[in-house]
């Protein structure tokens, strides 16, 4: 595939003006509640006929999280250094959308592994997966790979993942040239609604960074990702997750409105971090309500959400399922959130109530005509 830079994030030309002088590309717009899709169940039959049924029987929610791995999508012949793509599994997924009412998918770019197992064969196409054993510290043993370097999950010894080296010249030219072909492939189905990354948070490096690595260069290399999404999706909003650090954040929230970018995060409430108001890097929670109506807004519920409102994760107090909504609808402003099917929350069980059944009866949900499931449905000012 062709490399590239990454471009800066402009609108992409697509005819529309007058004259025959080309105007922006007009950008899909489809608010709402959508569930987050984990990739196991994405290679489930069972599961994706699950998720289905929950589509077709809920007409609140409007579609569905896919987690992209590049190596899934991706191969290239050594010999040759040509690439094949394989974006069926996608293709399968977004036929079976439309044939649903009004259903849509966010699609989902993963630059890290939160798993050790597996994770290069995964997040990386087959001629870039090159590494080598390292067991210079037998408690943080890992494989040493050439495109990725291995991070602290939390402070217990062996649970780390992978972040991809987005400050390699290769690697970032590669992604390029992947989003490029993704983007050439599904931008202009009318089912892809949006794209966006997994979380911005980069954790702590096992081994010490080198010469001309740091903290700084990957997450300049998460925008110039970023930037790629924005460049090759003209036709869907881009929304990265971000939530840490909060220096990095800042940096990227000043230039969402002038690149007809958005902005997402994994959770809504748990972590003081989320919302600290102190200068000058407040956390990303404390900017949504000032960017509503100016960028897209994707404030999500998942993981500890379900357990903790606040930032004392020491005693679960459960906060209630139209809390955790009111939260992200009037305090974040939200024009879209994510939903983790996680148990037994989802479902529900003889003592949990359920968040599914919450969705299909909850009045300021079930009320809303537009489709947004009361999530504000106004396009944002920086989207043609």
């Amino acid at each position: 595939g062709q490399s590239g830079s990454g471009g800066t994030g402009g609108q992409a030309g697509a005819g529309g003006g007058s004259g025959g002088t080309p105007g922006p590309t007009a950008t899909k717009w489809h608010p709402g509640i959508y569930v987050k899709l984990e990739d196991w169940q994405l290679q489930s039959a069972s599961e994706m006929s699950d998720v289905y049924d929950e589509l077709k029987n809920t007409p609140q929610l409007r579609g569905i999280r896919v987690t992209v791995l590049w190596g899934r999508y991706e191969a290239r012949d050594p010999k040759t250094g040509i690439s094949k793509y394989d974006f069926s599994q996608l293709d399968k997924i977004l036929s079976k959308l439309a044939t649903l009412n009004d259903k849509h998918m966010i699609l989902s770019f993963a630059w890290r592994e939160f798993k050790q197992s597996n994770g290069a064969t995964n997040i990386l196409p087959n001629d870039l997966q090159g590494g080598a054993p390292w067991n210079d510290d037998p408690t943080w043993a890992h494989t040493k790979y050439d495109h990725l370097w291995a991070y602290k999950m939390s402070v217990q010894p062996g649970a780390y993942g992978y972040n991809m080296k987005l400050w390699n010249p290769t690697l970032i030219s590669r992604v390029d040239a992947f989003l490029a072909a993704l983007g050439a492939h599904l931008d202009g189905h009318p089912h892809l609604a949006v794209v966006s990354t997994t979380e911005s948070a980069i954790g702590a490096p096992i081994i010490a960074f080198q010469t001309g690595e740091s903290a700084v260069k990957q997450q300049e290399g998460q925008l110039s990702v970023i930037r790629m999404l924005r460049k090759h999706f003209p036709t869907c909003a881009t929304i990265p997750d971000l939530n840490f650090s909060r220096e990095h954040v800042a940096g990227v929230v000043a230039i969402l409105q002038s690149e007809g970018i958005g902005l997402g995060s994994s959770n809504s409430n748990l972590a003081n971090g989320l919302n600290l108001t102190t200068p000058p890097y407040p956390g990303v929670l404390t900017y949504y309500p000032a960017l509503s109506d100016k960028a897209a807004l994707a404030p999500e519920i998942q993981g500890d959400d379900y357990n903790y409102k606040n930032s004392d994760d020491t005693v679960p107090d459960y906060p209630s399922y139209q809390y955790l909504y009111l939260r992200v609808r009037n305090d974040l402003k939200a024009n879209y959130t994510v939903m983790q099917r996680n148990v037994p929350f989802w479902k529900g069980n003889a003592t949990t109530p359920s968040m599914l059944k919450f969705i299909q009866t909850y009045p300021a949900i079930t009320g809303d005509s537009t489709g947004a499931g009361g999530l504000n449905p106004v396009k944002p000012s920086n989207l043609p």
